[in-house]
């Protein structure tokens, strides 16, 4: 082999070698805080697969968290200098005013158009947002969603609901041909209706939205709005349906008793589509909420939001991971686990959402999303305030029956209107 031969493989050797070296160099590894069980960070890790394939210079390593609250690990973390670049949230507002992650606003707004007015805007302008400016995109949303067994409504003789249901109607009426008491001891084995409950009682909001009554916080967590003659009047309906007409167990519900068809209807969040896989005898579908009061609304929440911290090492790669979940792929990868149960994007709602869930009633989802009287979850307000609301209005009113809502709210409004006040001096 000649000399120039020689020079000719040594210098290609050289140039491959820097070429790897580079690659090397550029290649980044994020960061992600999530906090869940093994089952969701599984989840989780076949998402960020997902995002590793669309993105081959970015390596995602998962920083996992089982306890207390994604808030209280994030702040642990900004607070040492070592922020995570990504971090998966529960409620964004209380974070975001606590200043411990970036605003995205600008970033959203550089999206494409069609993008950016393709997400549900109760939504943006909810609480992923703070102050009005946007500091999450999430997985997906999740709706309060009426649940109803198909076999017990055909074996009672009661046609499925329709749009055309009242919940002073049909909702006593129907409910009460549904409700079972096979031994005659006066305990239905069997309810119409799945005792009303969800997190903080939340499946009680959407009866005072439909009422008229707005939301029960400011969008600025400064004012409780909830002591008001819409809120009492739903209230008042529910204690009816539990104490009076007796369709509804004087309790908060589980789910399990939907699955195990101990109850015919259920309202709960629509994230329940992936939960059902658990009871193989259930047949179900889903229907537009009853009116109420003349009104029709329900709940809307950011489905697992995430964020970019302050502080993080790679906020330009971070923001990659945030467009890579509102990009369509990414909102279909989150349906497909099991998260995005609507996505958060109308389009992929429509479309690969629609065709996942082929015989089940999306189009009512949709429908129920975009209705005007809808209201986002107030999760401006801190949970503990919610907390106080549940044990002082909605335990003693719907479930106990022991007060009328006017008493229960007269006595409830100056405690969360004071802790309000203490939250928002600090």
């Amino acid at each position: 082999m000649s000399r120039t031969e020689k020079s000719i493989i040594l210098a290609v050797f050289i140039l491959g070698l820097a070429m790897a070296t580079g690659a090397l160099a550029s290649s980044v590894t994020l960061q992600v805080l999530v906090h869940g069980n093994d089952d969701y960070l599984r989840r989780s890790a076949a998402f960020f697969e997902g995002f590793e394939a669309e993105n081959p210079g970015i390596k995602i390593e998962i920083l996992p968290s089982s306890s207390g609250s994604p808030q209280e690990r994030l702040a642990v973390l900004v607070a040492g200098g070592v922020s995570p670049d990504v971090a998966r949230l529960w409620g964004v507002p209380e974070v975001a005013r606590a200043g411990l992650i970036q605003d995205i606003t600008d970033r959203f707004e550089r999206l494409p158009a069609s993008v950016q007015r393709d997400f549900w805007p109760i939504l943006i302008r909810g609480t992923l947002s703070w102050n009005g400016r946007l500091y999450a995109l999430p997985l997906g949303a999740a709706v309060s969603t009426f649940f109803y067994n198909l076999r017990q409504f055909e074996e009672a003789g009661v046609e499925y609901p329709s749009d055309s249901w009242r919940w002073e109607r049909e909702g006593i009426r129907e409910l009460q041909r549904l409700t079972r008491d096979l031994n005659g001891d006066g305990i239905p084995e069997t309810y119409g209706l799945l005792g009303v409950g969800g997190g903080s009682g939340r499946e009680t909001y959407h009866f005072g939205y439909a009422a008229g009554g707005g939301p029960l916080f400011s969008p600025d967590a400064t004012k409780f709005l909830g002591n008001s003659d819409a809120v009492r009047t739903a209230l008042q309906f529910l204690q009816d349906l539990a104490h009076v007409h007796r369709v509804m167990a004087p309790k908060s519900g589980n789910y399990s008793e939907f699955g195990t068809q101990q109850t015919a209807t259920m309202l709960w969040g629509s994230f329940m589509f992936g939960y059902m896989k658990a009871y193989p005898d259930l047949e179900w579908n889903i229907a537009e909420m009853p009116s109420f009061a003349g009104g029709r609304a329900t709940n809307i929440w950011p489905e697992t939001p995430y964020s970019i911290p302050v502080g993080c090492r790679h906020p330009e790669e971070a923001w990659r991971v945030l467009e890579f979940i509102a990009s369509t792929e990414g909102q279909t990868l989150a349906m497909e686990l099991g998260w995005g149960i609507p996505p958060a994007r109308r389009s992929v709602a429509l479309s690969a959402f629609m065709n996942a869930y082929r015989g089940t009633n999306i189009p009512a989802m949709i429908r129920m999303i975009e209705e005007p009287l809808t209201e986002v979850l107030p999760e401006q307000v801190p949970g503990d305030i919610r907390t106080v609301y549940y044990n002082q209005v909605i335990t003693p009113v719907v479930y106990s029956g022991t007060k009328s809502p006017a008493i229960a709210l007269d006595e409830a409004t100056p405690v969360i209107q004071a802790m309000l006040d203490d939250w928002n001096r600090q």
